[in-house]
């Protein structure tokens, strides 16, 4: 019998386990009760705590033995970074529970910790990887005044952009809107005035033609239908002199596999002229409008 010592607010429901990997970046609120002394929980002092929280009711058989043991047994844990605290309630990153979920315990994440899981398993790691070795080399080449993050997801890379480039207004957009809902608690948590993200198709984005100098994607162009459509859609709301980035993955287990040369040749196809550049597992695109 677990005893509940507060809860947990953020804007993931259980129709979102689709994309329980990106939990990991996205922040959640755990809500004391009012009986519980936030500083018995939570201490500057630690940077990381482990969080003892109700489970998943099912993860779907993609994710593998391993992360089922782990969120959807009797108790789900998660390891996390401290945010932030105010007035009986803390903001933490990484914490793999739905919204609503009940939390049982807190603990400070240590160097014993850390020592002690060198010899777990778990699902091979791939994509996540490929996308954080990418990210640091294109993060540099995003800047100008408006900047548009097409397919952001939870929002981490466009708030990166946002903080990297404190004077610009960067917009993402996503199709999901519990992904919107949440990339805003994000934004909220972190304190980052500049972003904003809405609820839109890349096939109709909400934005007058010809007004972003910088467009991007991060991992998003192959989980597309209808590649040509988005990418038309893009070339609209850019500027005639602006720059469209796109970084997309060799090998994915989903979605088309092209290589870096025939993604060089849908980007032609639809109206610009592209640089390809091949790194490890990922392919970035650098393109700009070709004249009509």
């Amino acid at each position: 019998m677990f005893v509940e010592i507060g809860t947990v607010r953020n804007c993931v429901e259980a129709g979102d386990l689709h994309h329980l990997a990106l939990f990991k970046d996205s922040i959640s609120e755990i809500q004391l009760n009012k009986k519980e002394d936030l500083p018995a929980y939570f201490s500057p002092e630690y940077s990381h705590y482990l969080v003892a929280h109700a489970p998943f009711e099912a993860l779907p058989s993609e994710y593998g033995k391993e992360w089922s043991m782990r969120f959807s047994s009797r108790l789900g844990v998660s390891i996390v970074e401290r945010i932030g605290a105010e007035s009986g309630a803390i903001y933490v990153k990484g914490l793999m529970a739905a919204n609503g979920s009940e939390v049982y315990a807190v603990l400070p994440f240590t160097s014993i910790d850390a020592a002690a899981s060198v010899d777990a398993t778990f699902p091979d790691p791939r994509p996540l990887s490929a996308r954080r070795r990418a990210w640091p080399k294109v993060l540099p080449e995003l800047k100008g005044e408006r900047i548009l993050d097409v397919g952001c997801g939870f929002g981490s890379q466009t708030l990166d952009v946002g903080e990297a480039n404190p004077s610009s207004q960067v917009f993402g957009i996503d199709i999901y809107d519990p992904q919107m809902c949440q990339a805003r608690m994000n934004a909220e948590a972190l304190g980052i005035k500049n972003v904003t993200f809405r609820t839109a198709s890349v096939y109709r984005l909400p934005f007058e033609g010809g007004c972003f100098e910088t467009i991007y994607s991060f991992f998003m162009l192959h989980h597309l239908e209808d590649i040509p459509k988005g990418l038309s859609e893009i070339r609209r709301v850019l500027r005639e002199e602006g720059r469209y980035l796109a970084t997309e993955p060799l090998g994915h287990h989903h979605g088309p596999n092209y290589s870096g040369t025939e993604w060089a040749r849908i980007f032609r196809e639809a109206g610009f002229s592209a640089e390809v550049e091949v790194r490890e597992e990922a392919v970035i695109i650098r393109a700009r409008k070709e004249d009509e």
